[in-house]
């Protein structure tokens, strides 16, 4: 058998490229999803999860999901120094729509246990399910105790106890605003995760291929919006 052999930079295109390969379409995670959207997206209100300063000159947007390892690797590797730098600053607006990938009902779950947090809470919740994302995604792929896990991840945020949990996760509230984030990804032709849109244009996935490349793109938009 021939073995496939990298050097150093042909190993880092090779990671590149994965961390830049989105994944696929979105569902809500119920037997009647399907991809035209949720029937009735109309009686659903977005509502957004936003960080930031809602002034801010510039609005970031995300449409992502934590089962997705592009949206893994945007989060931990690129995110956490425009968080530091450009949102708690003032600088952008990141608003946070949820577009859950397969398994969409491990996704949604993952979503609503967010949803009973507000803020910046919301934000440790994803960043927890973000860095527990292999290990969840293994258990879901044996058939172990997904449930249990995200027990676990919703106890270490305050959700504690088998009611809480429950109650959680069978919020209509939640799971409506969930579905009105699918079909206001679906209005923009979003199909795959991570898609990210800065002052309402598209942006490439090579812009969040470093911190560089991405920092740069913000403070064009920056200078932009100050030329205004």
């Amino acid at each position: 058998m021939r073995m496939l052999r990298f050097n150093r930079r042909g190993t880092l295109f090779a990671l590149a490229a994965l961390a830049l390969s989105a994944c696929g379409s979105a569902t809500d995670g119920t037997d009647t999803a399907d991809e035209s959207g949720p029937s009735d997206s109309d009686a659903v209100v977005l509502q957004d999860i936003i960080f930031g300063d809602p002034d801010a000159p510039v609005t970031l947007i995300e449409y992502a999901s934590w089962t997705c390892p592009a949206c893994a690797d945007f989060h931990m590797r690129i995110l956490p120094s425009v968080k530091a730098d450009y949102i708690d600053t003032g600088k952008v607006r990141m608003v946070f729509r949820e577009f859950p990938t397969p398994p969409a009902n491990v996704a949604v779950a993952g979503f609503t246990l967010a949803r009973c947090t507000s803020g910046e809470a919301y934000y440790d919740l994803l960043d927890e399910l973000f860095k527990r994302q292999d290990a969840i995604l293994t258990l879901a792929r044996q058939g172990g105790p997904v449930v249990e896990a995200l027990k676990q991840v919703g106890a270490n945020h305050g959700i504690e106890g088998d009611e809480a949990f429950d109650s959680c996760l069978n919020n209509q509230e939640s799971r409506d605003a969930i579905r009105a984030s699918i079909a206001a990804a679906r209005s923009k032709n979003v199909d795959a995760t991570p898609t990210l849109f800065l002052n309402g244009e598209l942006l490439d996935n090579s812009v969040r291929i470093s911190v560089n490349t991405f920092t740069s793109a913000l403070d064009e938009a920056l200078a932009e919006s100050a030329s205004e």
